[in-house]
């Protein structure tokens, strides 16, 4: 099933997600313009993915447009001391990884924030491993796929069994059989 179809299924059920306050959000299909092509594809499927407490946050178009700006990503503003120069954020996984796409080629990472302070104090570029070959074909293996628990545990994993239990994404994503 296409990540589109996917979506489309869990677009109905997410006010079933809402728990302490925390409601979970899909945004509908974005406007991309300005987007890097392969950006561009995931935000025409849907705008933005918050889940329970921080666990995936994917931004939605316009807070990644402000992200390119302020970053500067291959022009002229670039910032120097950028050890990943290459890269845009456009999420956050467990509170403090960030989700980066490589402007050029469209590839996903997964970078510590903690290894990217420590490179930005060094100097020194952050050598980073792609997790995906693009933005789509991430988050239908990682978000909405069989590969979301690998997805966790390799930020962190949950902190608590507890969180586990009351994942309230991964429960319906295993429920429609995407996990």
């Amino acid at each position: 099933m296409e990540l589109a179809a996917k979506a489309a299924l869990v677009r109905p059920r997410m006010g079933e997600l809402e728990r302490n306050g925390w409601a979970h959000e899909l945004g509908e299909p974005a406007e991309t313009e300005g987007l890097p092509p392969a950006l561009a594809d995931l935000y025409r499927v849907f705008d933005g993915l918050s889940t329970r407490m921080g666990l995936i946050d994917l931004f939605a178009a316009d807070d990644v447009l402000a992200e390119l700006d302020k970053q500067g990503t291959g022009g002229p503003h670039a910032d120097p001391h950028n050890p990943v120069p290459q890269l845009v954020q456009f999420g956050n996984v467990c509170y403090s990884f960030a989700l980066c796409t490589d402007i050029d080629s469209g590839a996903v990472h997964l970078v510590d924030a903690d290894a990217l302070i420590e490179a930005v104090e060094q100097g020194a570029p952050l050598p980073t491993e792609p997790l995906a070959p693009n933005p789509v074909a991430f988050a239908d293996a990682f978000l909405f796929g069989p590969r979301y628990r690998e997805l966790i545990d390799l930020a962190g994993g949950y902190q608590t069994p507890e969180d586990e239990e009351e994942d309230e994404w991964r429960l319906l994503i295993e429920e429609l059989g995407f996990a």
